[in-house]
């Protein structure tokens, strides 16, 4: 476990985790930033106003990459399946030609004889 030291608009704070401490620190510092932005442009929030903004947003963009997340995960089964599918037909193409192959095989012996 990881104890690492964030600074989060003027606090300080120490995070026991099992993540990287590089990881940590740019998740302190990408919050710091956005609490910043909201802060600087927006004279009558407050520091609580800016967190509920920032802990939406981040909400929102983690159910949207779920959501994207799903999809990419749909799109992938539907390709395994279309490739499994056509491996299939692959083989069936595959038995057809050799039967095809034989069966030409046969019929020019016969011509021959």
């Amino acid at each position: 476990m990881n104890r690492v030291r964030i600074e989060v608009y003027g606090s300080r704070y120490v995070i026991s985790t099992p993540e990287d401490e590089s990881y940590v620190r740019g998740l302190a510092k990408s919050l710091d930033e956005q609490l910043r932005s909201l802060l600087e442009n927006n004279s009558g929030l407050t520091l609580n106003d800016a967190l509920v903004l920032c802990a939406i947003n981040f909400e929102d963009a983690y159910k949207k990459s779920e959501a994207s997340a799903d999809h990419m995960r749909g799109q992938l089964t539907d390709y395994l399946e279309d490739a499994a599918r056509a491996r299939i037909e692959l083989e069936e193409s595959k038995r057809e030609i050799e039967r095809l192959t034989r069966q030409l095989e046969l019929l020019e012996k016969g011509e021959h004889e």
